[in-house]
This record gives structure tokens, sequence and C-alpha cells, in this order.
């Protein structure tokens, strides 16, 4: 079997039964971070994924473990065993010899890079490793500050405006401030800059202004990695909303709550849990935007534009604050925030959930959701929602689409 070039693997449909999701089997060859990517970009669309491996049974084991940590399991069937399963299946392939990589004739994607934090900083050097990306600027607050991905000194940035000046083709927007992340999405979206978003809390106030905006500057927006992060949460929704209309959402949308809560569950004190979420990267130092449900409500925000146009004000979505005081339902309990698309209802709550096997045995960083539509029909997805490398690798999904287009 003929191994395809990394970045360029394409999917053939297998034969299904009508109601069976879409089917892309992938030949993989190379590099181990190209086949995740590869791979996480067709589960993100929906579809179960057959993939053959070249390499042999230790390349599978290497991207077994770098799709786990995005948050895609998989499936290693054994000789003569069927290779058809749900998520994500991997086979091994024979070594393939290498060859010279196929020339891209097209110019590198000017990249702008708002953040280097966890997100940008786990962004950075594979867009510098990346010959179809140029990085023209990275705006941070401090530049001198110690970080754990290295910054080169000339792309260095302190000023917003200073980093449009560097004429980006898009804006990587990964800052945890909403303010500045809205100002600067707003100024690219106006100039005809496509923009590439991580930031809820800075599109999740009025979704459908920004979107008006970027179709009339002619620009692009994308914000996958906003909600769920390496859960593909808006694709799902989405796709429900092809099939008919939605008239209901449930999901776990917060990782740092999912965390606490699980840390509760095992009886650890409330503040021994936030400063263990802290510890773990799941939790900022300041954590009040996921306790007091701001948070999950921003990301609810985004869902209801996906789901119906419904121009949803965060404020408006009523919330529940996680506490030491707070009184918990017993057993298992989860943050779950909840759409009614009838009634025109939003909420932030914390409930118990142990016979509800969606929500019940989520992962500390996991996200759920659950979308009913008119019909009756169940969509489900569960994925990693926080950490570097799912939310990154997101954020870089929604760049290869952006890049497939300039193509």
């Amino acid at each position: 079997m003929t191994a395809l070039p990394l970045g360029r693997a394409t999917p053939a449909p297998l034969a299904a039964p009508p109601a069976a999701e879409p089917v892309a089997l992938l030949q993989l060859s190379g590099d181990t971070a190209d086949a995740a990517s590869a791979v996480y970009r067709e589960v993100r669309r929906g579809r179960r994924v057959v993939a053959v491996v070249a390499g042999g049974d230790r390349a599978v084991r290497r991207l077994a473990e770098t799709l786990d940590a995005i948050g895609a399991p998989t499936v290693t069937p054994a000789a003569g065993e069927a290779l058809l399963h749900d998520g994500v299946t991997l086979a091994p392939g024979p070594d393939v010899a290498s060859s010279r990589p196929v020339e891209d004739r097209v110019a590198p994607l000017r990249v702008a890079l708002a953040g280097c934090g966890v997100v940008g900083g786990g962004l950075l050097p594979r867009l510098l490793a990346d010959h179809r990306f140029e990085v023209v600027g990275v705006l941070v607050r401090d530049p001198g500050k110690a970080r754990d991905t290295a910054l080169p000194r000339h792309l260095r940035v302190t000023d917003p405006a200073a980093l449009l000046a560097r004429e980006p083709d898009v804006l990587v927007e990964v800052l945890s401030d909403a303010s500045t992340g809205l100002a600067l999405t707003r100024a690219a979206l106006s100039r005809g800059i496509d923009v590439v978003s991580a930031n809820k809390q800075a599109i999740g106030g009025d979704l459908a202004a920004l979107t008006a905006l970027a179709v009339s500057g002619g620009a692009r927006l994308l914000y996958s990695a906003s909600v769920g992060g390496g859960a593909p949460l808006i694709e799902t929704v989405r796709r429900a909303r092809r099939h008919g209309e939605i008239v209901r959402i449930e999901a776990v949308l917060n990782g740092t709550c999912n965390f606490i809560l699980n840390r509760l569950a095992d009886g650890m004190a409330f503040d021994t849990a936030v400063a263990a979420a802290q510890a773990a990267g799941f939790a900022e130092a300041d954590p009040s935007a996921d306790l007091d449900g701001l948070d999950a409500a921003a990301k609810l925000a985004i869902l209801a534009h996906e789901a119906a146009d419904w121009r949803l004000p965060v404020d408006a979505v009523a919330r529940a604050a996680l506490s030491g005081a707070a009184g918990l339902p017993s057993g298992r309990a989860r943050q779950v925030a909840r759409l009614d698309l009838e009634t025109r209802r939003a909420g932030v709550t914390f409930e118990a959930v142990d016979g509800d096997p969606l929500f019940a045995d989520l992962a500390d960083e996991g996200n759920a959701l659950r979308v009913t539509t008119a019909d009756g029909r169940l969509f489900t997805v569960r994925g990693r929602g926080a950490g570097r490398v799912p939310t990154a690798e997101s954020v870089w999904a929604d760049l290869g689409d952006l890049r497939d287009v300039a193509c």
C-alpha cells in the first residue's frame, strides 16, 4: 500500500449503511505530529477513521500516544480483527522509502500570534518549523518574561497596533485578556485579516456582530478551540444543525470545575482542590471566571449562535457558583450548561449525573456535549477540553483549514 505524504492525507469514503457516520481511510507516513493532525482533522469533521501507519507497531504506538494527548482515543485491532470501529482505528503498515517532499509553490501564510502563554507557547514552535507559515510577530505583555518556549527577539511585539502593522494574512488570537482580544479581533477583521481565536470571552459576547464584520471585511473567523479545547463541540453542533432543528443542548464545558468536582467527590477539601487544579495547569491564578460559571456561560453563548443564530448575552445566562460553602447535590456532580432552544432558556448549574454515561466518568479536563434535534436524534461527543496540547491542536486544525482554502 503506497503511503501518502503527510499533511496531504486523502480521505476515501468506505461503504457503510446509510445510518452510519462517514468513514475516512488515511495512509500515513513520516512525522508523528503531522500524522496526528491529519487524523484529528477528520475526527472533528465527525468521521470515523481507519489509518494505516507506515513503520509498523512502533509507529502505531507513537501515534496512539500523541492522539491520546490530543483527546482522540484509538483502537489497534489484533491480526484478523475487523478494522472498522467507533472513533479512530490504527493499523500498522510497512516501512516506506523516504521521498523528497512535494514542493509547495503557494506562498506561506503570514501569521501574527497574539499571546505566548499555554496555547500560544504550544503553537509557536510548530509555526516556526513549518514552511507553510511565516510568523511575522508575537504579541506579549512582557517581552523579558521567562517562557518555556523560545521567542525570537525580532518577533516580540508589545503593541497590538504594531502587530497588525506587520501585515499578517491571519491573526491567531490566544490571549487570556478578553478586552484586548476582542479589540484586536475587530481591528483585524475590519482590515480583511483572517482570525483564528481560542478566546471565548472575547468572541462569546457578540459572535453575530463579529461574524458580520468578517463578512463585510472579506475575512474569515474561525474559533473551534474557543469551546471544548480539542473536543470538537462546535463541529458537533453544526453537524446536528445540518441534520435538523436543534431543540436542546446539555454540556460539561469547564475543565477547571470538572477537575475540582472530581477531587471533591474523592473527599478533598475545596481550597486544596482549587490549588491542585492550579498546580495541574487547569486553573488560572484567579479562577473566578471558572468557579462562578462565566467561562461556561461564554461558551454557551457561542453554542447558541451555532445552534440557532441565537444572540445570547453572556450576562443573561443564569449561573450557579462553585465555592467551599456551596451545597452540591449528592453523588457525582458536574457543572452542566444547558440551552433550551424552544423556551430560550440558558443556565449553568451543578447537577448529579451518576446515571448519565456521557457525563458521569469524565476525566479531569474532560468536556462533553449532547445535542437533541426536533426528531429526537442525539449527537454526542467527549474529549479533552483544556490543556496546551488539545487546545493548540484545535487552533492548528483551523489554520490548516485556512491554508487549504489559500491553496
